[in-house]
């Protein structure tokens, strides 16, 4: 059994797990009783509080919802694109709706396109506004040092 504490921040809570029990705390003193834990849930929880403080592990799940949103925005692109040919298969010498459903999905298509960029070019400007806080990161640091 591993006996260090892993602490984690949330919204000025403290989550600390210190081998079997969980204590909730934030800046004024211990918010709740300590919780005591099976051993199987303490090293659970002592896992995903770990896979949380993990940049790539917060950048994979980011990633990961992006991939999933540009794919339902282009799977409506392709949808309408399906309807076009089968209807072109289908109305063979009518070729009106396989052309109007063929600029819907090319709209459709560059809208998905559109979305991906504004949002991109918000997550940058987000990028460009973060500041450090120093102080913050200095004070996490003397707290580690003192244990």
């Amino acid at each position: 059994m591993d006996n260090r504490a892993v602490r984690t921040e949330i919204c000025g809570l403290q989550l600390d797990l210190d081998g079997c029990e969980l204590l909730v705390s934030s800046d004024v003193g211990p918010l709740i009783a300590p919780i005591s834990l099976s051993a199987d849930d303490a090293e659970h929880l002592r896992l995903q509080m770990a896979k949380a403080q993990l940049w790539e592990w917060n950048q994979l799940e980011e990633l990961r919802w992006r991939s999933e949103l540009r794919y339902r925005r282009s799977f409506g692109s392709w949808l309408v694109l399906c309807l076009a040919a089968f209807s072109a298969y289908i109305g063979y010498p009518d070729f009106y709706l396989p052309v109007f459903l063929s600029l819907i999905s090319i709209f459709l298509w560059w809208r998905a396109g559109y979305e991906d960029r504004r949002a991109e070019q918000r997550a940058q400007a987000q990028r460009n506004e973060f500041k450090a806080d120093w102080d913050y990161i200095r004070q996490r640091l003397e707290e580690s040092d003192t244990r």
